[in-house]
């Protein structure tokens, strides 16, 4: 895309302040009573999967645990010399602090109930 920063910047600007004004004419404002928990909860579960997707490690990228198992992997690079250094060890680590991490995360809130 050729377009200049700036350019778009205000063109978002105009367009935002223009949905802003027939928003507060219509008074849209009464609308927000019709947002429940569930829509909430949704929204918190799809930012939820983008990040554990990035973190296991997502088909298109090449970051995430499941990228250290391959032994080619450019994260490797910097330690193929070294006598004593294992991809494999790398990835098993790799794969025990997600773990322990998730697990950390989903007996949180039992924590706070005592």
């Amino acid at each position: 895309m050729d377009v200049p920063f700036l350019t778009l910047n205000a063109w978002i600007g105009i367009w935002v302040a223009i949905y802003m004004f027939i928003g507060a004419v219509m008074d849209l404002n009464r609308v927000i009573v019709l947002c429940t928990r569930f829509t909430d909860e949704i929204f918190s579960f799809l930012i939820s999967l983008i990040f554990i997707i990035n973190a296991i490690g997502s088909p298109f990228s090449d970051v995430g645990v499941i990228h250290y198992f391959d032994m080619n992997h450019k994260s490797h690079d910097a330690y193929e010399d070294q006598p004593l250094y294992s991809h494999w060890a790398s990835a098993l680590l790799s794969l025990i602090v997600f773990i322990g991490t998730t697990q950390g995360k989903l007996r949180m809130p039992r924590l706070s109930r005592l």
